[in-house]
């Protein structure tokens, strides 16, 4: 399961959070896909190992590895992460045996010692020796709310025996002058990211449910509009592709946990180099992760018709059309119309029509358009264009906190309606 990696680079990524194998070479040469493999099938039952005596008995190597920990950080989400990384040496792996089955079975623990969550375990097969000069690489992540803790990670191999015991700190401190303080109200203390198989470099899913009351006076429509497609003018940039994707999941998974006091709360996401509504979901509760990746991987995908391409010039036509029925749908007598627009900074081909959205009269509605950019310089955006005859409150975005202070602002906007 090699994934856009190098001849140099392979990479596995485990089921159970967000784990990935790194495969280095030191020199010149590569590694064949079948040498090390993530098995989703098989698991272990942790009661066929003496774990408890392990972990009782404390820190442990039979294998030299690296077990090291990232400083928290912000997700897009707004789930605080933090990251960790065990690196083992090949030659260390082929000392022992040619063909591994290894485990990583992580648990967080309270400085008291009382256990937080269930264990996470993620598995990985080495069919055959590693090549001199090769080191590998494991990295897992972890979901915390503020607060002090150990990291438990038993490193066990099934073919050999062999087994690591190590714990580590970690401490997570509170956001200063945080706008969204009662965000993580409902969330357990601990969680493991679920990987979706359709983005395995993504930043995997949680069951939890951020706390986002908005106490509304009126009813009212909220909907939700993404661009899935990646922006035009990063076709085959893998790197920001990457970018777009978690921007653009992580901003869905946290507007959509907007609690109205009343009225509905909708999704729609949009492939505007296929001009097409790849993702709906009405009356939104929970999203739905599986469709949203799915809709995504379409979005994504290099393979496009004759009628896409020859039709790449009416892609702003599309995005404005799109809005120009939404906001003129029938539907809201109850309250007003609010459209929460997610993009990234966008240009469109040369010689589109970027002709401003037309509206007659009192549209009823009010438009937040929360951009993305990638830094400072990236000021080039045509959707601002289209949008403009709507007013919308901008935000841009460079950082995972600028979103939060934006949703903060948007439900405390929302308040006064």
């Amino acid at each position: 399961m090699a994934s856009g990696c190098s001849s140099k680079v392979f990479t596995v990524l485990s089921s159970a959070g967000t784990a990935c194998l790194l495969i280095w070479l030191a020199r010149s040469g590569s590694i064949p896909a079948h040498a090390a493999q993530w098995n989703q099938e098989s698991s272990i039952d942790l009661k066929s190992i003496p774990i408890s005596d392990w972990l009782n008995a404390g820190e442990h190597a039979d294998i030299a590895w690296d077990l090291r920990l990232s400083d928290p950080y912000l997700r897009i989400d707004q789930r605080l992460e933090v990251s960790y990384v065990v690196r083992v040496n090949a030659k260390d792996l082929n000392r022992i045996g040619k063909t591994h089955e290894l485990f990583f079975v992580s648990r967080i623990s309270s400085p008291d010692g009382e256990w937080l969550d269930q264990p996470n375990i993620s598995h990985y097969v080495i069919e055959q020796e590693l090549p001199k000069g090769v080191q590998t690489q494991f990295v897992m992540r972890v979901c915390v709310q503020p607060g002090d803790y150990f990291l438990w990670l038993v490193l066990y191999d099934r073919q050999t025996g062999k087994h690591n015991v190590a714990r580590r700190r970690m401490r997570v401190p509170e956001f200063r002058g945080d706008p969204l303080p009662n965000l993580y109200r409902r969330m357990p203390l601990v969680e493991f990211p679920q990987v979706d198989e359709s983005d395995q470099n993504g930043p995997g899913f949680l069951k939890s449910q951020l706390y986002l009351p908005v106490h509304n006076k009126h009813a009212l429509d909220v909907e939700l509009i993404s661009t899935l497609s990646p922006p035009e003018q990063w076709t085959g940039r893998a790197r920001l592709l990457r970018r777009h994707n978690d921007n653009t999941v992580g901003a869905i998974i946290a507007l959509s946990q907007l609690e109205l006091a009343a009225g509905t709360l909708s999704i729609t996401g949009l492939d505007l180099v296929r001009r097409q509504v790849l993702f709906e979901e009405s009356s939104v509760r929970a999203v739905n992760w599986q469709g949203l990746m799915e809709a995504l991987k379409r979005a994504q995908s290099p393979e496009l018709n004759t009628e896409a391409l020859q039709g790449s010039k009416n892609n702003a036509a599309f995005f404005r059309e799109f809005l120009g029925q939404r906001i003129n749908a029938d539907g809201s007598s109850r309250g007003p119309r609010i459209l929460i627009v997610v993009t990234s900074s966008q240009l469109f081909q040369r010689g589109s029509d970027l002709a401003p959205l037309q509206i007659e009269g009192d549209c009823r509605c009010r438009v937040y358009h929360l951009r993305f950019r990638l830094n400072m310089a990236d000021v080039f955006d045509e959707i601002e264009k289209i949008l403009k005859p709507l007013h919308p409150r901008t935000f841009n975005l460079l950082t995972s906190r600028d979103l939060r202070k934006a949703i903060a602002e948007i439900v405390e906007d929302l308040e006064k309606l």
